[in-house]
C-alpha cells in the first residue's frame, strides 16, 4: 500500500488570503460561469433580435439593423465562445442519438437517420414555400394538422394585412438529430432536429410592393429547434421553437419506453 508523504505547511504570508477569503474567491469563481453563460445567451439573443412578428415561417427574422451590427461587433468574443459550446453540445447529442437511432431502426424502419435527413429537408423547404406563398395547403402534408392550423391563420392574417413575406436564396446549412423520443403507442413519438438556415427574409406590401420590413439586400442566419411527430406518409413538423441556446438544448433527453431490441437487450433510456 502506498504511502502518503506528508509535508509540513509553511507559515502563511500577509499577503496570502485567509481561509475565509479564499473561500470567498473559490465561490466568486464557480459563480462566474453561470454568469459569463448567461452574458453569451443574452448577446446572442440581442444580436439575433426580430422586430417583425410574422417573418419566416413560423414567426422569426424579418428584423436587425444597425443596432444589433453594432452589438455584435461589441460583444463579438462571448458570441464566438457560447456558439461554440452549442457546437459541442450539438455533436455530442446528435452522436448519442445516431447511436440509439441504429438500435432503433431495427425493429422500425421508420427511425433509419438518412430516412429522417431527406425527409427533415423536404419539410424544411416545403414549409418556407408555403409560409411565402401564404397558402398552407402547399405544405400540408409536411405538418402536423395543430400546425398546419396555426400556420394558416397567420398567413391568412397577413393576406388580409396586405403583407407578403418574401424569402430568397434559402438555404439549410445543417439539420442535426439532437433527441429522440420513442413511446410504445407510436403517435406520441418525435423527434427533435436542430436547424440552422440562412436566407434573405424581408416583407412588402402585396399592393404597392413597398418593402415594409426587413432587409431584401443581406441573408439573414438562424437557428431553431424543430419537433417532428409521426404523420400519416412519414414524420411531419408539428412545433418550431426559434430559441435554440444552450438551455433549450440541456433540456432534451432521449427517452425509449419499455421495448427490447432483437439483440434483447434492454432499450428503455431517460
Amino acid at each position: 500500500m502506498p504511502r502518503l508523504k506528508i509535508v509540513p505547511l509553511a507559515p502563511r504570508s500577509a499577503s496570502e488570503p485567509t481561509d475565509g477569503s479564499l473561500r470567498r474567491d473559490i465561490s466568486m469563481r464557480r459563480n462566474s460561469g453561470p454568469f459569463l453563460l448567461v452574458m453569451a445567451v443574452t448577446a446572442v439573443g440581442l444580436t439575433t433580435a426580430s422586430v417583425e412578428a410574422f417573418a419566416r415561417a413560423g414567426g422569426g427574422g424579418g428584423g436587425g439593423g444597425k443596432i444589433s451590427l453594432i452589438l455584435m461587433l461589441i460583444l463579438l468574443p462571448l458570441v464566438a465562445i457560447y456558439s461554440a459550446i452549442v457546437s459541442y453540445i450539438v455533436n455530442k447529442k446528435h452522436a448519442q442519438c445516431t447511436n440509439l437511432l441504429e438500435k432503433l431502426e431495427q425493429a422500425d424502419a421508420s427511425w433509419n437517420l438518412e430516412g429522417i435527413e431527406r425527409r427533415v429537408k423536404r419539410v424544411y423547404f416545403k414549409v418556407q414555400e408555403a409560409w411565402m406563398q401564404r397558402d398552407q395547403s402547399v405544405a400540408r402534408e409536411f405538418m402536423s394538422e395543430r400546425l398546419y392550423e396555426e400556420h394558416k391563420m397567420r398567413t391568412d392574417l397577413m393576406r388580409s394585412e396586405h403583407r407578403k413575406n418574401v424569402l430568397e436564396n434559402i438555404e439549410l446549412r445543417q439539420a442535426r438529430v439532437v433527441n429522440v423520443s420513442d413511446y410504445a403507442d407510436d403517435s406520441k413519438d418525435c423527434l427533435w432536429i436542430y436547424i440552422e438556415g440562412a436566407m434573405i427574409d424581408y416583407i412588402v406590401d402585396d399592393q404597392t410592393g413597398k418593402r415594409i420590413s426587413g432587409n431584401s439586400s443581406r441573408r439573414e442566419w438562424f437557428a431553431e429547434l424543430w419537433r417532428l411527430v409521426r404523420g400519416k406518409d412519414g414524420w411531419v413538423l408539428d412545433e418550431i421553437q426559434q430559441s435554440a441556446n444552450i438551455f433549450d438544448l440541456s433540456r432534451l433527453h432521449p427517452f425509449v419506453e419499455n421495448v427490447r431490441f432483437p439483440s434483447g437487450a434492454p432499450s428503455t433510456t431517460s
